[in-house]
């Protein structure tokens, strides 16, 4: 979504091609529109709860020794962004805010 916007794309005719197709997802077709009103509530799955729910994954992985590194680090440092800028209660659809926010 950030790539369409700074393409100077319309969001909500992004939304309405790529959702249907091979490149939309469930996450897609319910996070995309949010992102593009940049309104984050009602939140599916708030910011915080994904952000522990992670921390129990990374540990649980730990323990059995799996390497989440890739995906966790990235997750961890843009959720704690986001927390960090009052997000924390809002759908995660509100990581867009951080992307932008850092000139991603």
């Amino acid at each position: 979504m950030l790539l369409a916007e700074r393409a100077g794309l319309d969001l909500n005719q992004v939304i309405e091609m790529v959702a249907p197709g091979a490149g939309g997802s469930r996450m897609f077709q319910m996070r995309a529109p949010m992102m593009a009103k940049r309104s984050y509530e009602p939140a599916t799955m708030r910011i915080s709860t994904w952000r522990k729910d992670m921390a129990i994954i990374a540990e649980f992985a730990s323990e059995l020794g799996c390497e989440t590194r890739a995906v966790h680090d990235d997750a961890t440092r843009s959720t704690l962004e986001a927390m960090a800028m009052g997000l924390g209660n809002q759908d995660t659809a509100a990581v867009f805010e951080v992307l932008k926010a850092n000139g991603i």
